[in-house]
């Protein structure tokens, strides 16, 4: 419960913050394939990913998806693809989940800082910094602490990092199995 329920959160978060997250602004980046990983910890066990799940992937599946990670400079945790189709990305607005309350600040038109609240099951809160560097690549940086249900003090850290991969969303980025393509895709195309 606790797991699943700070992925959402931290999914939340990286929602309202991908590439930052304030009412209208927007950022300037370029269009085409994205790649992104995260990787952390929940009390300092790590952050499980599909290359943890047992059978999900193959010996060398899981060796191709590392290879193309490492490849694209990304941190060995859940990777994701995008497509961006034009070079204004539309930050979105500071938004809720039905547990917590997100707010994005940013320091300049580059970066920022989020602040979470959460007052459902999760009791806690939670800080976080990105910084878009030029048009290819993005780092959002996030902790937060808070008391389960029963009282049980978490901590969670994680980082993701976003990197531009290559102008056709259609072709699979160099070095990854093209047939892991399809089930890292987040925008479903």
């Amino acid at each position: 419960m606790t797991k699943n329920f700070f992925r959402g959160a931290a999914l939340g978060a990286a929602l309202c913050a991908a590439f930052g997250g304030v009412n209208a602004q927007t950022v300037n980046v370029k269009p085409g394939l994205w790649a992104s990983s995260t990787a952390g910890t929940i009390n300092g066990q790590k952050l499980p990913s599909i290359l943890d799940i047992k059978g999900a992937l193959t010996a060398q599946q899981k060796s191709a998806l590392v290879s193309g990670m490492q490849q694209l400079g990304l941190p060995v945790g859940s990777p994701s693809l995008a497509c961006q189709e034009t070079e204004s990305f539309a930050l979105p607005k500071p938004q809720s989940t039905e547990q917590c309350t997100f707010t994005a600040s940013p320091s300049d038109a580059n970066s920022g800082t989020i602040q979470m609240s959460c007052n459902g099951q999760l009791k806690g809160s939670g800080r976080g910094t990105y910084k878009v560097s030029g048009k290819t690549s993005a780092t959002l940086n996030w902790k937060m602490e808070g008391t389960t249900p029963q009282g049980t003090p978490v901590k969670m850290e994680q980082t993701t990092v976003y990197k531009w991969v290559e102008a056709d969303c259609s072709q699979p980025p160099k070095g990854l199995d093209p047939s892991l393509v399809d089930l890292l895709k987040s925008d479903g195309r």
